[in-house]
């Protein structure tokens, strides 16, 4: 549990380190990044931090792979997540992260292809693969949130444990 208020504790200090108002061009370009990599870490943490991160990362309401979500269904949402993956992984594939931003709208869009592996051990099931992942991040309020998260899967490779259950 330590980690994990670590891991949340670094992000939030991180997004909150000056008003996202004053921030340049090139610094919510660099926060952008910083961002969605740190994102990717809290999520592979193995523990409930992706949920108990919402309030503090997502604005009120985010467009989630295609659907508007409450930070309520989001939690819920990344909870059956962590249930049915409790072993998580995803990485930045090295030079694919790119971000991109509108500086009169206060908003940048982060890129990449992923890496990822899951597995759930108590079933015997684990997935990996690469995914396209992209992340919306606001400077508009007083600290930079996530407004959307998507992406699509690139090629995964599932295995099954010996029952071929999962």
């Amino acid at each position: 549990m330590a980690y994990c208020k670590k891991l949340l504790i670094g992000a939030v200090a991180f997004m909150s380190v000056s008003p996202s108002y004053a921030v340049s061009p090139q610094e919510m370009k660099d926060r952008t990044a910083f961002i969605a990599s740190r994102y990717l870490q809290i999520w592979s943490s193995n523990n409930v931090s992706p949920v108990a991160g919402v309030p503090y990362m997502y604005g009120r309401t985010v467009l989630f792979y295609g659907k508007s979500y409450t930070q309520a269904d989001l939690q819920a949402e990344k909870q059956r997540a962590i249930a049915q993956w409790p072993v998580r992984h995803y990485a930045h594939r090295p030079g694919t992260l790119r971000v991109v931003c509108n500086a009169a709208a206060r908003k940048c869009a982060a890129r990449s292809t992923i890496d990822f592996a899951v597995a759930n051990p108590n079933r015997g099931t684990r997935k990996s693969g690469s995914a396209k992942f992209d992340l919306g991040v606001s400077f508009a309020g007083p600290h930079p949130v996530i407004l959307y998260e998507g992406g699509s899967l690139n090629k995964r490779h599932s295995y099954q444990n010996a029952e071929g259950n999962g």
